[in-house]
């Protein structure tokens, strides 16, 4: 089997997209059954191992020097810009084609949504429909670019990819996608997450002026559909104690139409010591995932919501969102709160702070249950979903 695989996603700052992107290429590189694999960058062709040797440099240059990418800051400009997205889209079909004919017996996964022009077999991870729920948090040029491609996409594709039940639901009932066309795979963690001491994360507490067990902690692109609102109320509203021992820390680059949650939490550094490290790059996350007290991911929505395994594999206790995929892979082994009910977010954040048994509890349930999602697994299942296309091919 040849593999092309579109890694556009794995342009720096790594988001949820880009980190199973390059966890799948991680796993391909290892696992039998793919005679070769060819990745597509939007404008040059590589090998799996120069696209892994990339993002690797990448993450060094960034823990060396912690500020915000020059190019990422720029791709955010340009998709302000109207037509952005399909003139985006219409260079890299172009260049792809340019290429097509040595490559139309390779089967094309594209991990980003919407498929590009190719020939042969074709199959795309759809990660979430936010844009069609949730269309106010987003640009209005991607809502649009993305609404328009997706229906081509969804019937196009040989086979589709869910990283959740609930997506894949969503696409049957809600897009009329065939069952036996589409597959949840969920996803893993890298075995970089794991509980570490006090000493193992040394290093990056003291980095960001941190005390290991002594903070509460959000990881993901700081924008409104993170539900971040509600985190910053429900822990202004604890007890000033309680608040001033565990304070507040947000790591993440600056999401999708988050002005106004930007301008809140300056307000917040101020007035109550909250802490945002900006993005914080992947050699240090396991240390500070390991170093919270809890882990608090209220999301909206999410097709997969990979922070809440993270912090699963780290050892430390989690409370995320009821009805949502992270309570369909987490089950009872987390807390679970209504969305945007800051009360109720709250007093579940009071009850674990106050009692160092059920936030042990809690964390030892977590870890238990996170040890069924690796990144390995993921690779083996979608591998099986290419074997089914090729077969269909032949």
């Amino acid at each position: 089997m040849n593999l092309l695989l579109n890694i556009e996603s794995l342009h720096p700052p790594l988001t949820g997209i880009g980190n199973y992107t390059l966890n799948l290429l991680d796993q391909f590189t290892q696992l039998p059954g793919i005679d070769s694999i060819e990745c597509f960058s939007g404008q040059d062709f590589c090998s799996a191992e120069a696209a892994l040797a990339r993002c690797q440099a990448h993450d060094q240059k960034q823990a060396e020097h912690p500020t915000q990418p020059t190019a990422s800051r720029l791709r955010r400009l340009l998709r302000k810009v109207p037509l952005a997205y399909r003139a985006r889209a219409w260079l890299h079909d172009l260049q792809l084609k340019r290429h097509a004919e040595r490559r139309k017996h390779f089967l094309y996964h594209e991990p980003n949504f919407i498929l590009k022009a190719h020939d042969g077999p074709c199959i795309a991870t759809i990660h979430d429909l936010s844009f069609i729920h949730y269309p106010q948090y987003h640009p209005a040029e991607r809502v649009t670019w993305i609404g328009g491609q997706l229906p081509k996409t969804l019937a196009r594709a040989d086979f589709l990819i869910t990283p959740s039940e609930i997506i894949r639901q969503e696409l049957i009932k809600d897009h009329g996608v065939a069952e036996n066309r589409v597959r949840s795979i969920h996803l893993g963690a890298a075995e970089c997450f794991q509980p570490l001491s006090p000493t193992d994360t040394q290093a990056v507490m003291q980095r960001h002026g941190l005390t290991h067990g002594g903070y509460l902690l959000f990881v993901a692109s700081l924008e409104p559909r993170k539900g971040i609102d509600v985190l910053l109320e429900a822990w202004c509203s604890l007890p000033e104690p309680l608040r001033r021992h565990w304070p507040l820390v947000l790591a993440g680059a600056p999401g999708w139409k988050n002005q106004a949650l930007q301008e809140r939490i300056e307000q917040l550094q101020h007035s109550h010591g909250l802490r945002h490290l900006h993005f914080v790059p992947n050699s240090e996350l396991p240390a500070l995932y390991a170093g919270a007290a809890v882990f608090i991911y209220p999301s909206l929505y999410e097709g997969f919501g990979l922070p809440v395994l993270e912090a699963m594999r780290c050892g430390v206790p989690v409370i995320s969102t009821l009805d949502t995929s992270m309570a369909e892979f987490a089950g009872d082994s987390i807390l679970l709160t209504e969305r945007g009910n800051t009360e109720q977010l709250a007093q579940q954040l009071q009850l674990l702070l106050e009692d160092p048994a059920a936030r042990q509890a809690l964390a030892d349930s977590g870890l238990a249950r996170a040890q069924a999602f690796s990144w390995e697994r993921c690779a083996r299942e979608t591998l099986a979903v290419y074997q089914e296309v090729i077969s269909r091919h032949r």
